[in-house]
Order: C-alpha cells, then sequence, then structure tokens
C-alpha cells in the first residue's frame, strides 16, 4: 500500500475540500504527511552515511514567512536531531508540489536542483554571512494597519481578527499561570507585575494544536505591548534516527529557531501548565506567505534562499567540520534529489487516489442527503 494512503472516510468536510483546492490542495496534502514521511526517508534514503544535524524537521513552502525581520524558513514544531539529508528531500518535495510548470514530470528543473546545491553549499561554507531571503518577499514592504499593534489590531485581520472572534475570559487563572511562566522561561518573571492580560482567546490550529492568545498591557509608558501566541507542542517518540535532547519542547523550538533563523523570532520562550508543554512567541504584525503556485524563477530564487539558511544550520550543529560536511552533502546530493522524487511520486500518487475516493464521498453523500427529492406520496 502506498505509505500516504489516506482516507477520506476518516476527515471532516472542510479538510476534504482543502485537500480538493486546486491551487493548494495538493501541498495541504503533502504537509499532512510528515510522521508517514519520516519513517518512509529511512525505507529510502542511506541514513547511515549521513552525520546528525539540528533539523527543521518541516522545511515546507507554508513555513517561510517575512516579517519586518527578514524572510527565512521559521515554525520549528518538528525541529529534532536527525540525519541532515531528510531537510533536503522535504523541501524538495515541497517546492514540488507547488510548482507552476509541472507537466515535463521531473521532480524540478535542472536549474533549480543546482541553485538549492549552490545556496546549501554557501551556507556551509560561510555560515557567518548569515543565510539569503527569497527577492518576492524581501522586498515586500509592511502595510500601514501592520507598522504598529494598535493598527493591527483595529483591522482585525489575521491573529487580531482571531483574537475577537474566539475570545474567551481573561480573568482565568490558567491564563497568569501561562504567562508568568513565560516570562520565568525569558529571565523576565519581573514583568508579571507590569503586564495585565486585557484580552485572550483560544483558537484551533491548522493541524490540531490550540493556540491561546494572550494580549498583554503594560503600566509602564516605557514597555510595549505584547500580543503572544502560546502554542501546543508537538511530543514525538525518539527513534533510532531522530531525536530531542531538550528537557522541555517549547526551549527545543526556542533553541531551533535561534539556530536556524536567529533573532527572527519576537521575544519566543516556553511555557508549562498541569503537567502540558508550550512554545510561545510575540506575534509580528507583518507576516507575508507565498500563495500561489511558483514559476521556475521563483523556484530557484527560493531553494537558494532556504538552503543557504539550512546548510549553515546543519553546519553549526553538526560534529564535523564544513570541509567535511561539504564533501559529504555533495557525495550524497544527487541521492537525495532520487529519494525527493520517490517521495513525491508517492505523495502525487495518493493525492489522486484520495481525490477519487472523495468524490465517491460526495456523491454518496448526495445521495443520502434528507433535502434530495422526496419520493411521491402512496394515494
Amino acid at each position: 500500500m502506498n505509505p500516504f494512503h489516506r482516507q477520506p472516510a476518516n476527515d471532516s468536510p472542510d479538510l476534504i475540500d482543502e485537500y480538493r483546492h486546486p491551487e493548494r490542495g495538493l501541498h495541504r496534502f503533502f504537509r499532512h504527511t510528515h510522521a508517514a514521511m519520516q519513517r518512509r526517508f529511512v525505507d529510502l534514503a542511506e541514513v547511515e552515511a549521513m552525520p546528525r544535524a539540528f533539523l527543521h524537521g518541516n522545511p515546507h513552502l507554508a513555513n517561510y514567512a517575512k516579517t519586518t525581520r527578514g524572510a527565512a524558513m521559521v515554525d520549528f514544531d518538528r525541529a529534532r536531531f536527525g540525519p541532515f539529508g531528510y531537510d533536503v528531500s522535504r523541501f524538495l518535495v515541497s517546492v514540488s508540489c507547488r510548482r507552476a510548470d509541472e507537466s515535463d514530470g521531473r521532480l524540478l528543473h535542472p536549474a533549480v536542483l543546482d541553485s538549492f546545491r549552490r545556496g546549501y553549499l554557501l551556507g556551509v561554507s560561510a555560515p557567518g554571512l548569515g543565510w539569503e531571503e527569497m527577492r518576492d518577499l524581501r522586498k515586500k514592504q509592511p502595510k500601514r494597519w501592520q507598522q504598529d499593534l494598535v493598527r493591527y489590531l483595529e483591522k482585525g485581520r489575521q491573529w487580531g481578527g482571531r483574537l475577537a472572534q474566539h475570545a474567551i475570559d481573561p480573568r482565568q487563572p490558567r491564563l497568569q499561570a501561562l504567562l508568568e511562566s513565560y516570562l520565568e522561561s525569558r529571565g523576565e518573571l519581573e514583568l508579571a507585575s507590569v503586564y495585565s492580560i486585557a484580552s485572550a482567546a483560544e483558537v484551533p490550529g491548522s493541524l490540531g494544536k490550540l493556540h491561546t492568545l494572550l494580549l498583554l498591557e503594560p503600566n509602564r509608558d516605557d514597555i510595549d505591548p505584547r500580543l503572544v501566541d502560546v502554542k501546543e507542542v508537538y511530543d514525538e517518540p525518539d527513534d533510532a534516527y531522530f531525536m530531542n535532547p531538550f528537557g522541555h519542547n517549547g526551549q527545543r523550538m526556542v533553541e531551533a529557531g535561534e539556530l536556524h533563523a536567529p533573532g527572527w523570532e519576537q521575544n519566543p520562550g516556553w511555557a508549562t501548565y498541569d503537567g502540558v508543554e508550550y512554545w510561545v512567541r510575540e506575534i509580528p504584525t507583518q507576516n507575508e506567505k507565498l500563495k500561489r503556485r511558483l514559476t521556475t524563477v521563483q523556484q530557484i530564487d527560493v531553494c537558494f534562499a532556504v538552503a543557504s539558511q539550512l546548510g549553515r544550520a546543519h553546519t553549526l550543529s553538526m560534529p564535523l567540520d564544513a570541509k567535511a560536511h561539504l564533501g559529504c552533502f555533495e557525495a550524497l546530493y544527487d541521492h537525495l534529489i532520487e529519494v525527493a522524487a520517490q517521495l513525491r511520486a508517492e505523495v502525487g500518487a495518493a493525492h489522486l487516489s484520495y481525490l477519487d475516493r472523495s468524490r465517491l464521498k460526495k456523491k454518496a453523500s448526495r445521495k443520502q442527503s434528507p433535502h434530495s427529492e422526496a419520493p411521491p406520496p402512496v394515494h
């Protein structure tokens, strides 16, 4: 059976519609293959030959974002130590699922694959230079309503809108405990007497994890308000190839952020309440993402940028020196492309099968609908 097989009968109508979307459906389906893709990668790849690095863990185009602090591959829910090639292959599959020019049947154009290679080599060779940014996102300037938190909340868009739509009582003791735990993780516990929780909300995440939003209002003019996102973490078990050495999953995510995109997150930290672990960040008022399929030129650009970021982070977290890492990457890159091509083919086939079965489910639902035409009365 295809390792990415999924049954529409187990999914909500909204999720089925997302998978059926003509622009984003395939990539959405791909995003939800994380655990299965890790297992399949281990089956296909020469993992024993790959040095371990602190992986991003889930580098895909929906996690590439631009704020006032620049453009970067972020969102470190799945960051763990593992074979460096997993980040490489997963990202190549992501780009392939969002390419506008997919009629040729290839994973990606050779120029795109070469651009990733050159970007990765740059990141490994010169980690002190930071990382490159995709031009299409780098040049986006914040709109007027994205320039400060007051305007952002007044606009009612994005997280500002969710804060109002999913409002809860901000006086709950649990929320104050979360705030104090977060501030303590940052060495800012003294701010617990400065900030009050003016508003709060509970927002379901795209993959089922709950987001608790806290609008923090200071009682001093020299301290800015914060809109923070307190997010439930993933706690994935270690195995022979992927592991988490940190005692707290929120700390794992903060450390991954500081390695892969230092300074990008605003006031990151972690919290614990009633035995549940959380990662916390201040929500940026500007957050731009790639919304459409990518042209070949855009693929070349984003592959160079993301590869420079991954190469830099991998080499800084490996026990190898840069020269040894370069040699390992060069020796394995063609193999990682082949693995990515196989993963892409299997994901694509599973998605097509899912679409066929979802059509049958929808047709059956219409037949069983109570609103369908009733039979004529019997006289």
